[in-house]
This record gives structure tokens, C-alpha cells and sequence, in this order.
């Protein structure tokens, strides 16, 4: 199994590829867990090698079918046969059957356990699975195997990553698929984390098929109809890929619970229309701090700015602090010498931009970040091991459509996800920085000397604002979601603006649902709590400040009103909410077989939240409308002056702001009709 031939992908079924997978799979878990991921590129290992190893995703050498019975039987602690007509040694063939139906022989094999397909007596269909006998030990051998590897190899490269720490990070994870309550307990936590998704589903587990606590070697599942990607045709298995990245991506930003073997055996397209994510012993957990650090990347890789890129790697330790360069002395010896952020920035966005696909791909990106640790010091945190497994194996799905690998890129799909991240940040850091970037804080005093310092020591008055919104902030952060992206497209056509639906599944509209409506929107909470709220509509409405964002506004609301009645009276939005009520519809309920913590479909709401959540959040908008209340009674005085004054200026710049929308719409539809009448006719086939 030399690394040379990795490269060198001759024929399908060639013998070198069937050596290969082979070899891994006699080697164990834990390289079968290898090659599993490097099936899923094809762009470092060639085209036929990656489909041969694909077959370690789906079948792997099975053992015999009368242990696995046997090891049913004990876990359920069961003596009569497991279904009529199928019998395990030492059985009692008298007793009644635990199951109504039952096939003998496995269904799938992977390389922890295989799966059987049986009836219950009620009539539900469950899957089992059965773990390898032995997994145990042999993982215990690999994990020992490989950690002497690593060490062996740091010590001989003298590179600065200790990479038997990522070893430990991934055998843990390994160990831990071994635990089935523990694979249900994620099972559960993952349904329960992304009700919210109406996309996604999940099969249920039963406890009372599944083994002891503890010793489980038999896990009971709903069997979930669907189909595997290799089963679908193009389009099918391209809604597939782009379900499963968002639903990736928000587990990375938002929920923080992230499946980390999402391989083509782990992923399939249901009946019900809903990507199924199964064999949830392998996740990874996701804190606060490393979420916001992501999402600050994304956002870097974007726009380009590297020097931000780098200050983020520094702080999730892709790079250490100081910077280090590796260079050759006279005799030929290497050594460390630190460098400054700028010229490493230089750097990476050459590199960046001399790989193929550098930002546009999350493995791209990985490969340029190889070729930069040739020259710099880079570091690799046990944290991220699944995630770049994560990542690498879903890109790796597009291999099989050319077209949407070329146009697809990951980041621009993570970006609103990202985006409302910062929008909801949990870390103290990320709170401050949020409030910095949108809210100019109000001084405590006007005063100077002692005397303005006594009356800032003073409590603050009840009725007093504490900031005030950053005009020029908001309105780039609304720019960099792409929120008005429609609105500067329309000049080609309102068919264009409605065809291409920006949030084909749902996912952004159930995550801004969850961030207005759970503790995630805490921080924006806060915001509006100090500021007061008609003093803000006032300098949105006239303020120069805040013209650019005013200015969005007008051609958001142009776009509104130039396609008005552009199908059976709807306008573009309304279309769209349409769609996605039909979209929602035609998903209808979740198979049965999901599991329960999904919780009841609703076409009405199917952004499902936790009840304790949003009562929690409903109370904490309590206290904003409290304070805006506050602001708006005192002094006593402040009332009838913004009834009066303050309420004409609103009304005045209003109607302003919607004669100039009129007024654009206007030229909108003729600029639209122009072009039509100028377009040539199109001949009939």
C-alpha cells in the first residue's frame, strides 16, 4: 500500500485500488476511517482509486451472520429465536419470536458493525446494528499504532505540531461510536438541536430493542425510507449535497453539534424529502468562542482581507504567536525566526490565490495551508481534526457533477450563517465587539473637571439612552449578508428576481427566527435596550449619517413595488413566501421513522423552537418594550413633544422616502418594459 500509487489511477477495478481497500479495511477502524474520507477526495487521490474506496463507506468485509444473531439474542437478553425461521445457536426454538420478521442475512457492513432489517410485531420496521466483535481491542491496537507513528515522525521532522494529539482527538471519537446510548443520546440532541430545520430529519432509536448501558452491542433504530446518493439521479443528489452543506454550516456557526462522519453511507435523500443524517457516534462539539472565530474567517476569506484571516488563525491556534518563518542558515540548518502579520498575510494571499479553488473550497484552502507550513509555522489543533473531516468529505461530494463543483462555493454558502453569528455572539469578547462595531456609546456627562466626573459617578438616569446606533456599520453589515443584492438586479428583469430563490430550504429563515426568538439574540437585545428606539427612527430617517443605509432602503422598497402584480397580484416577495409555504407543504410531515424529538410538523410554523426557550425570550422582550416605554414617558415633557413634533418629522421624511421609492419603481418597470420591447423575438420550435 505505497503512498505513490495514490496517484497513479489506471482503470476502474484495478487490482492496485482493490489492494488498497482491502488493506485498509485488514488494517482497521481506524484507516478504514481514512479511507473513507480520502474517497471523498478525488482531487488527491485520482478519480478511480476515490471510487474504489467509496466502498468503504457503504460495505466493508462482514462477519459471520450467526454471530451477529448471537450477539442479538444476548444483548436482548432473549432465548427464543430471533423471528420465525431465523434461529441462533443454542436457542429455543418453542419460545416465542422477539421479532415478527427478520432477515437472516445483513443488509450493509460497515466497519464498526453491520445492520439487519426486522418487523416488529406492531408492524414498525427497525434497523439494527450489530458491533464487530473485537472493535474494541483492534481500536485499542491502532490508536497505540498510530500515537508511536506520530511521535516517531515529530521527532524525526522536528516539526512543531504534536499531531498524536489530533490521533487522540479522533480515536476518542472512534471509542465513543462504540457507545451505543451514547450514539442515541446524540441522536436525540441533534434532533432537539435542529428542530428548527425544516430540512432535515433523523430516525428515531427504541431503547427497549437496543442493549444494556454501558455494554451495548446492539442499537435498535426506526428504518427511515430513503435512498442512498449513489440511488439518485443528478438533480436528486444535487438537492442532496446542497441540504447537507447548509445543514453543516449551521451546525458549525449555530448550534455548535456538528456530524462528523457525513460520508455518502451516513447521508440520504428520504421519501419525505428531507436529507437524513445517520450513525451519529462520531460528533464534534463546537464552543462559543472557536463559532465566532469561524464565522470572522469566513467573512475574511470573502472579502479578502488576509490580515484579519491571520489574526483569527492566530486566535484559534492555526498559527502560533509570535508568527514563525522557517529559514536555512549558511550551513544549511533550518531555523525559526519570527515575522510580522503583514508580510505573513502577504503570503497567504498568495497562496491563497495561486490554488485552484483557494476561496471558493474548504479543501483548497486546507491544501494552500499545507504548501504555506513548508515555509511557516502552522499548527494543527486537535479541535478541528473532525471538523476538516467534516468539511473535506461533504466537498468531496460534488465529484460526481462537474458543473456544480465549478460554480459552488462553500463560503458564499456560509456567509448569512456567519454573518449571524456575529449578530449573536456569546463570548463576553464577541458581545463588545458587536456593540463597538453598531453602537456609539453616549458620555456619562457633559460636564468636565470634577464637576462632570462627580455627575458621572452618579446613577444613570432611567430615561437617558445609553448609544446610539453606527449608521455607517449597519448599513456594511447589510451590504455583506447580500440582503439587498435583489434589489440592485432588477434592472434585468423581475423574472430573475423570483426565479432563484436565495434560501431554497429554509435554513436562513429558521436561524434569524431562532435568533429573535431564543437567548441566541440576547446581544441584539441588549443593543435595543439602550437605545431609544424613536430617537433612532428619527436619525434613519433624516440624519445624514445615516443616508447610505436610508438610500438601501428606498431601492429595497422600489424593488418591492416594481414588481407588484407581477404574477396573479402578488409582488416578488410574496411569490417567494408562496414557494416556500408550497415547498414546505409538498415536505409535509416527517416520516414516522423520524425521531420524536423533531416534534409535531406545521406547515403554519415549521421553524420548530424549544417552548422554554421562547418563553424565556419572550420575557427578556418584555423588558426592552419596558424600557423603550420609559424613554418615551420621561420626563413628562418627552411625551407630548414626540407626539406632536417628533411624530410630524416621521410622518414628513415617510412619506419623502416612499415618493422617491415610487418614483424609482416607476423607472424600474419602464426600464424593464424598454428592454423588453428591445429584445428580440424568440422563434418557435
Amino acid at each position: 500500500y505505497q503512498a505513490a500509487s495514490l496517484s497513479d489511477a489506471r482503470r476502474p477495478n484495478s487490482k492496485r485500488g482493490e489492494a488498497l481497500r482491502a488493506g485498509l479495511a485488514d488494517m482497521g477502524v481506524f484507516f478504514v476511517k481514512i479511507g473513507q474520507t480520502m474517497a471523498q477526495r478525488p482531487d488527491l487521490v485520482g478519480d478511480e482509486l476515490a471510487e474504489e474506496l467509496k466502498g468503504l463507506q457503504e460495505k466493508n468485509a462482514p462477519f459471520p451472520d450467526a454471530i451477529a444473531h448471537r450477539i442479538i439474542a444476548e444483548d436482548l437478553k432473549h432465548a427464543g429465536p430471533l423471528a420465525p425461521g431465523v434461529l441462533w445457536d443454542g436457542c429455543d426454538p418453542d419460545a416465542a419470536p422477539l421479532f415478527a420478521e427478520m432477515g437472516a442475512a445483513h443488509v450493509a457492513s460497515a466497519s464498526l458493525g453491520q445492520v439487519y432489517r426486522a418487523r416488529l410485531h406492531d408492524g414498525r420496521w427497525v434497523a439494527l446494528k450489530v458491533q464487530r466483535p473485537g472493535v474494541r481491542e483492534v481500536i485499542g491496537l491502532d490508536w497505540a499504532s498510530a500515537v508511536l507513528a506520530c511521535k516517531t515522525y515529530t521527532t524525526l521532522s522536528k516539526v512543531m505540531n504534536d499531531y498524536s494529539l489530533v490521533v487522540d482527538t479522533v480515536a476518542a471519537g472512534i471509542r465513543k461510536e462504540l457507545d451505543y446510548h451514547e450514539e442515541a443520546a446524540n441522536l436525540e440532541e441533534f434532533a432537539v438541536r435542529h428542530a428548527f430545520l425544516p430540512f432535515v430529519s433523523s430516525p428515531g432509536w427504541l431503547p427497549e430493542y437496543t442493549g444494556p448501558q454501558g455494554s451495548a452491542r446492539v442499537l435498535a433504530m426506526d428504518w427511515y425510507p430513503s435512498r442512498a446518493p449513489s440511488e439518485l439521479n443528478r438533480e436528486e443528489r444535487r438537492k442532496l449535497v446542497e441540504m447537507a452543506v447548509e445543514a453543516c454550516v449551521v451546525q458549525l456557526l449555530v448550534t455548535g453539534f456538528v456530524h462528523a462522519d457525513p460520508h455518502e453511507g451516513n447521508l440520504r435523500l428520504g421519501d419525505d424529502g428531507r436529507v437524513v443524517f445517520l450513525d451519529f457516534g462520531l460528533m464534534d462539539r463546537v464552543d462559543f468562542g472557536v463559532m465566532e472565530c469561524f464565522a470572522a474567517g469566513i467573512r475574511s476569506v470573502l472579502s479578502k482581507d488576509w490580515l484579519e484571516l491571520t489574526r483569527v488563525m492566530q486566535e484559534v491556534r492555526f498559527c502560533p504567536t509570535p508568527l514563525l518563518k522557517s529559514v536555512k542558515d549558511a550551513n544549511g540548518n533550518r531555523e525559526l525566526l519570527g515575522c510580522d502579520r503583514e508580510e505573513f498575510a502577504r503570503e497567504l494571499a498568495k497562496q491563497m490565490n495561486d490554488e485552484d479553488g483557494g476561496v471558493s473550497r474548504f479543501g483548497a484552502m486546507a491544501t494552500a495551508l499545507k504548501k504555506l507550513s513548508n515555509r511557516y509555522v502552522m499548527l494543527t489543533p486537535p479541535y478541528v481534526a473532525l471538523l476538516c473531516r467534516t468539511f473535506i468529505t461533504l466537498e468531496g461530494l460534488l465529484g460526481d457533477d462537474p458543473d456544480m463543483a465549478k460554480e459552488f462555493n462553500i463560503y458564499e454558502v456560509a456567509l448569512p450563517f456567519a454573518v449571524r453569528r456575529v449578530l449573536s455572539p456569546r463570548t463576553r469578547r464577541g458581545q463588545a465587539q458587536l456593540r463597538e462595531g453598531v453602537l456609539r456609546e453616549e458620555p456619562l456627562s457633559d460636564g468636565a473637571g470634577a464637576a462632570g466626573e462627580a455627575q458621572a459617578r452618579r446613577p444613570r438616569q432611567r430615561w437617558r439612552a445609553v448609544a446610539t446606533p453606527k449608521w455607517e456599520a449597519l448599513a456594511a453589515l447589510l451590504e455583506e449578508t447580500g440582503a439587498d443584492k435583489a434589489s440592485s438586479s432588477t434592472s434585468s428583469g423581475a423574472a430573475a428576481s423570483t426565479e432563484k430563490d436565495q434560501d431554497p430550504f429554509g435554513a436562513t429563515e429558521g436561524v434569524q427566527r431562532r435568533l429573535l426568538r431564543t437567548s441566541e439574540g440576547a446581544a441584539i437585545r441588549r443593543c435595543l435596550y439602550d437605545v431609544d428606539l424613536f430617537d433612532t427612527l428619527q436619525s434613519f430617517l433624516v440624519s445624514a449619517d445615516s443616508r447610505p443605509l436610508r438610500e438601501r432602503a428606498i431601492d429595497a422598497l422600489a424593488e418591492y413595488l416594481s414588481t407588484w402584480r407581477l404574477e396573479a397580484g402578488l409582488s416578488a416577495s410574496e411569490l417567494r413566501r408562496r414557494r416556500r409555504r408550497e415547498q414546505l407543504e409538498e415536505w409535509g410531515p416527517r416520516s414516522t421513522a423520524a425521531s420524536a424529538s423533531w416534534g409535531q410538523w406545521s406547515p403554519d410554523d415549521p421553524y420548530r423552537l424549544p417552548t422554554a426557550a421562547l418563553k424565556s425570550s419572550k420575557a427578556a422582550w418584555k423588558l426592552v418594550l419596558r424600557r423603550q416605554l420609559q424613554f418615551a414617558l420621561f420626563p413628562p415633557w418627552r411625551l407630548p413633544y414626540r407626539a406632536t413634533v417628533g411624530l410630524t418629522r416621521v410622518l414628513l421624511a415617510s412619506v419623502s422616502i416612499g415618493v422617491r421609492a415610487l418614483w424609482r419603481a416607476f423607472q424600474l418597470r419602464r426600464r424593464r418594459a424598454d428592454a423588453k420591447t428591445a429584445s428580440p423575438p424568440r422563434l418557435k420550435e
